[in-house]
């Protein structure tokens, strides 16, 4: 429900009748639950010893004070759709690059806005809610990976914004010093020329010594050009991060990889089989009542329970698989036969 207020009431609180012109400090506070604007000292006032009804009169929702908020949109309608496409957001957080194709993309993006358009208008809203939870539940891990991978570009943005604002001011301090020589250099090209000048009445040698000046200058300029050009180079293959990752790569790749038996690489063919071990989310988080038949470590349990493995990507199976792998790994393998170069049949 979207509230609609008229001209002569926008400034003042419905609550305690304190109008804006009267306090200027006077910040109105918007609740989601219903989004009935009460000032901040109402707020305060009503809400400071736990949840109660809303003010206004046939609302009836109960609200929290740590569920209020800044109103940012003076059109409520407007703040109230923003909210609802934070909300959805969170929870429908896929990007383009999670789709195999553009068209399943535009067609989860309409999924969303019909959903969004549902909630903001009140159409089949407890459906839609409903709904909206289910998915929430059953792509709890999705979720979840997918928040911590964007956290971490947003990290890594924030450390090459910092990379570059610090590139930035190294260049900036080094064309200044270069300013300071360049002025330095001038005061001492005047001063001898002033001192020819004093010593001889020859206009012909003051002449010269200007052109000889002029031709120096040139010179210099053209050298500190490449001075700067080599020194900003320097200097952003220091601070771009970009940079320093592409000169990684290229030495991970110039490298020799030593000789390992597989081509580096698990074997293929698993010479044991992984008894069952559950990986949905409702049964890992009540893990010991399903592994009856299966391997049981009270510590890995835990960790199988823990949000922050889960949304690393950390799996039970992978733990065990890498313990079998281990132990087995070795069978069957005959150095010699792997170190010969492999045959390939002409075509």
């Amino acid at each position: 429900m979207v509230i609609l207020e008229d001209d002569r009431s926008q400034d003042m609180c419905p609550i305690c009748k304190t109008d804006k012109y009267l306090s200027p400090n006077m910040n109105f506070l918007v609740n989601p639950e219903c989004y009935h604007r009460i000032c901040e000292s109402c707020v305060d006032r009503i809400f400071s010893l736990g949840p109660a009804p809303c003010p206004y009169q046939n609302c009836g929702k109960i609200l929290r004070k740590n569920k209020f908020k800044q109103q940012i949109f003076d059109d409520l309608a407007i703040e109230r759709e923003i909210d609802i496409r934070k909300k959805v957001g969170a929870i429908y957080n896929k990007t383009e690059e999670d789709f195999e194709d553009l068209k399943e993309y535009n067609k989860y993006l309409e999924t969303i806005e019909e959903i969004i358009f549902k909630l903001n208008n009140g159409e089949d809203r407890e459906k839609t809610e409903a709904e909206l939870y289910k998915y929430e539940q059953e792509h709890k891990l999705e979720i979840l990976e997918k928040n911590i991978r964007e956290s971490q570009k947003n990290a890594d943005a924030h450390k090459y914004k910092e990379a570059m604002e610090r590139l930035k001011q190294e260049k900036l301090k080094v064309e200044k010093q270069h300013e300071l020589e360049d002025l330095e250099y001038q005061k001492q090209q005047q001063q001898e020329l002033l001192d020819v000048l004093a010593s001889s009445n020859s206009t012909a040698s003051a002449q010269e010594i200007i052109k000889k000046q002029r031709a120096n200058a040139s010179k210099r300029a053209t050298l500190r050009k490449e001075q700067l050009q080599q020194i900003n180079s320097q200097l952003e293959n220091q601070f771009n991060p970009i940079y320093q990752q592409k000169l990684l790569e290229q030495q991970l790749a110039a490298s020799k990889v030593p000789f390992t038996p597989f081509q580096g690489d698990r074997d293929l063919h698993k010479q044991y089989s992984l008894l069952p071990i559950p990986t949905e989310i409702d049964k890992l988080m009540d893990i010991e009542h399903h592994i009856s038949d299966s391997y049981n470590d009270p510590y890995l349990n835990k960790l199988a329970k823990s949000k922050e493995y889960l949304g690393a990507g950390w799996r039970l199976t992978t733990v065990y698989e890498r313990a079998l792998d281990e132990a087995f790994i070795g069978l069957g393998c005959i150095i010699d036969q792997e170190k010969r170069p492999q045959k390939v049949d002409a075509v």
